[in-house]
């Protein structure tokens, strides 16, 4: 198994391999991707594992901070805030539906009647819910990068 290069990661996609199950998509900088075979919360713990960060922690201070409860963005580092995103509707129940992108990596949202969010090395991500909700998101870690650590 492939190591995964924590510090050059733009996003993550959940993903589903016939005859493996949930597996997570990860794009790096340089548009490469990867499939790790396990599903994005255990890609999200692995990496906060690999930031000595406290996941529980961040979701309680920074969830008090901007008054939200649930989808708070992941603080690794001061240069990698975690943005969740609906990638896909859910199959079934307790089917991974969210992935995350970097803030520092996210460009713009492409509207049309597919909505895409455009990352800054031009790779397009499909976003299957309102515009307005994932840009409240991004709102959300830009006051959140501004803070001290």
């Amino acid at each position: 198994m492939r190591q995964i290069n924590y510090d050059l990661v733009s996003a993550m996609r959940p993903e589903y391999i016939q005859y493996k199950g949930d597996c997570t998509e990860i794009i790096y900088e340089s548009r490469e991707t990867y499939t790790a075979e396990k599903n994005v919360n255990s890609v999200i713990k692995t990496m906060a594992h690999y930031y000595c960060t406290d996941l529980k922690a961040n979701r309680k201070n920074y969830g008090d901070k901007l008054t939200i409860k649930n989808l708070i963005p992941i603080i690794f580092s001061d240069k990698h805030i975690l943005v969740a995103y609906k990638a896909r509707k859910p199959d079934c129940k307790r089917d991974g539906a969210y992935g995350y992108i970097d803030y520092y990596k996210y460009s713009h949202i492409e509207k049309g009647e597919i909505n895409y969010i455009v990352l800054t090395n031009g790779i397009k991500l499909e976003l299957h819910q309102k515009p307005k909700q994932f840009e409240d998101r991004i709102i959300a870690a830009r006051l959140l990068s501004k803070e001290k650590r």
